[in-house]
This record gives structure tokens, sequence and C-alpha cells, in this order.
């Protein structure tokens, strides 16, 4: 029996892994996809730095989060309500293939997306604007569980009903646009009132711009191991909200 479940779960990894590479390719790997999770947070991040007395290289934490924010959750919710209306989604799961495996396949394909393009703000930084990697560990992890996390949130708000795009982007941005005032991105968390550093707390996104900074030299504010255990519980939670409402979905369908 533990030999058929290894084998199974082993199964399921190759199936998520393929779907993932799947939607890389056809998806992700597009002009406009990269150039959108390039420009998107680059742009926000322009008009946050421009006219403040702020070094570029205090800023490229800021910068990086940004990125890996809304490039890992932006290609999910628009990806899955596109093969539902063709059809596609429900022949991965007349495959056979579970919807979980559906699921965690395309969250690594907004992991892979996300923390392969925050790798270029950080190149700039070190190249041009004198950043340097003080705390490789707090850099990874905070790379690599943000895009995991917000690949995974991008995947919950997926399950909203629904085949066209705007019906999963517009409730979307509704949560992570207001996440930007209460993260840490115009406001360092240090600088913030109790209030707002309490408030703070709740944001997946805070703990990412923590990590990135830690990383890169920066002051983290809550800790590097607090940040690591918020982004771990969020991203149990977004995968587990996001596989238990698809389900739900798909049996009303």
């Amino acid at each position: 029996m533990f030999v058929i479940g290894i084998k199974r779960i082993l199964k399921n990894i190759r199936v998520a892994w393929a779907i993932g590479e799947k939607d890389i390719r056809i998806y992700y790997a597009k002009s406009a996809s990269v150039m959108f999770g390039i420009l998107f947070p680059f742009s926000m991040f322009l008009s946050f730095v421009i006219g403040r007395n702020i070094p570029i290289n205090e800023a490229i934490p800021v910068l990086v989060a940004q990125t890996l924010f809304f490039a890992s959750s932006s290609i999910g919710p628009v990806t899955i309500p596109l093969e539902k209306r063709i059809r596609t989604f429900d022949r991965f799961l007349s495959a056979p293939v579970s919807l979980t495996t559906v699921l965690l396949g395309k969250t690594i394909a907004g992991f892979i997306y996300g923390a392969g393009v925050s790798i270029l703000p950080i190149i700039v930084g070190i190249l041009f604007f004198q950043s340097i990697v003080t705390d490789v560990i707090a850099l990874l992890a905070g790379i690599v569980l943000s895009a995991l996390c917000f690949a995974a949130m991008g995947i919950m708000f997926a399950s909203i009903p629904g085949q066209n795009p705007g019906q999963v982007m517009m409730p979307l941005n509704f949560v992570r646009i207001p996440l930007l005032f209460i993260s840490g991105v115009f406001i360092p968390v240090k600088d913030l009132p109790v209030w707002g550093q309490l408030l703070s707390i709740f944001s997946p996104l805070t703990h990412s711009i923590e990590l990135t900074r830690g990383g890169l030299g920066g002051e983290n504010f809550f800790g590097a191991l607090f940040n690591m255990a918020v982004l771990t519980f969020y991203l149990a939670v977004f995968l587990f909200v996001g596989i238990r409402f698809h389900i739900i979905n798909q049996k009303k369908e």
C-alpha cells in the first residue's frame, strides 16, 4: 500500500509538472505576458520612487516583491476562465486527472513565471545600483515562498464562477491594490504607526518585501523566520481554499 501510494504521488507530481510546463509554453512564454510581468510593477515602482528622496538600491527589494506579487498571481486567473470557455479545463479532468493535480500544475507555472521575472530587477540592482546580496537564504526563501503564495492566491481567485477573465481580475485587483498601502511599499513597516504595523502583519506582500529587503542588505522588521512562517501559512490557506472552491464549483457545473 505504501509503495502504491508513493507511486501515485509521483505520478501526480509528473502530471502537475507537465500541466505547468504546458501553461508556461502556451501562456507565460508569450512576449505580452513577459512584458506585463516586467512593465506593470516597474511602472508602479517608478511612480513610487520619482520625486521622493529614496536611494534606488533601497527601493529594489520593493520592486522585486511587487514583481513577484503581480506576475505570479496574474496569469492563472486569466488562463483558467479561458480554458473553461474552450473546454480545455474539462478535458484535463476526463484524462483522468484530478482537479487538485490540475490546480497544482497551474500553481507551479505561476511560481516559475513569477520567480523567473523577479530575477531581472535583482540583476539590475546588483549591476547598476550597488545592491548586495547579504542573506542568500532570506532572498531565496522570499522569492520561492512569495511566488508560490501569490500563484496560489491567483488560482484561488480563479475559482470564481465564470468564463470571462474580467470576472476574476476585478475582484482580484480589488484585493491586490489595497494590499500595496499596508505592506510597506510606500512607507517602510518600521515607520508605520503601531496600528499600521499590526495591520501589515496580515498582508502576505509585507512578508515578501521584508524577506527580499533582508536578503538585499536591508532591515527585516519582523524577522526572517516569522516572514517565512506567515508566507507558508498563506500558501497553505490559498491552496486549500482554492482547491475546495474549485471542487464545489465543478460539482455545480
